[in-house]
């Protein structure tokens, strides 16, 4: 009995195929066709090894955002460099040398009265200093919506501004935005940190200033009343 029709090894050419009708050769030929390669059967006693799953695919980390050519000096950063500047302007908008006086007064002679005139005046300076408080974290809101709008991909989150009211604590946010908007933008964002930089310590050193006078004037007026 011979073998049925199909494609077979061609006996001339063993890298092709040739068509067996059943009965003999016929002059139909192909090329071999790839097979795939068998899994080797387990022996007996051996578990047939089975597809894993639950393995995920490798994942392609996604590549960071390209730098956008906007402009990132908003009108809000820098009210936010002028308002850092309020409290130390504030300063010389109070008459220390007479609030020290009245406390010399209070302690030395009792007069509560002449004191007791600059409460207002304290709780007016502290509500302003509040307020400064407020607006630096509103200012940055608003800088940070403005940045969104321009086309900055995910720009330094404002809620960071809410150390300013920790002493220079706006270096935070001043420092966060520079640093996301050098990478994510094409000029970056230096000016105002430079600009806010120069405006604090230029304060302090007023304050530093300031604070050795204010001490000089209290100790030569305390002497007038020993």
């Amino acid at each position: 009995m011979s073998a049925p029709a199909g494609w077979y090894p061609d006996p001339a050419d063993p890298r092709g195929q040739r068509w067996w009708d059943g009965v003999g050769w016929t002059a139909y030929q192909q090329e071999a066709t790839a097979t795939a390669p068998q899994q080797p059967q387990p022996r007996f006693g051996e578990l047939a090894p089975t597809a894993s799953y639950g393995v995920a695919a490798p994942v392609t980390p996604l590549a960071p955002p390209a730098p956008v050519n906007v402009d990132t000096n908003t009108v809000w950063i820098w009210l936010a460099v002028v308002v850092t500047a309020l409290p130390f302007a504030m300063l010389f908008l109070f008459d220390w040398n007479g609030y020290m006086e009245a406390v010399i007064r209070a302690e030395l002679n009792g007069e509560i009265a002449a004191l007791q005139d600059w409460a207002g005046r304290i709780l007016l300076l502290s509500l302003v200093s509040w307020g400064c408080y407020a607006g630096l974290v509103v200012l940055c809101w608003l800088d940070w919506r403005e940045l969104r709008s321009r086309g900055v991909p995910a720009p330094f989150h404002w809620a960071w501004s809410f150390f300013a009211g920790i002493n220079g604590g706006l270096a935070v946010y001043m420092i966060g935005r520079a640093v996301v908007l050098r990478r994510r933008t094409v000029g970056g964002g230096w000016a105002p940190l430079w600009v806010w930089i120069g405006v604090t310590v230029v304060g302090f050193i007023v304050a530093v200033v300031w604070s050795i006078n204010i001490m000089t004037t209290t100790f030569a007026g305390i002497s007038q009343f020993i």
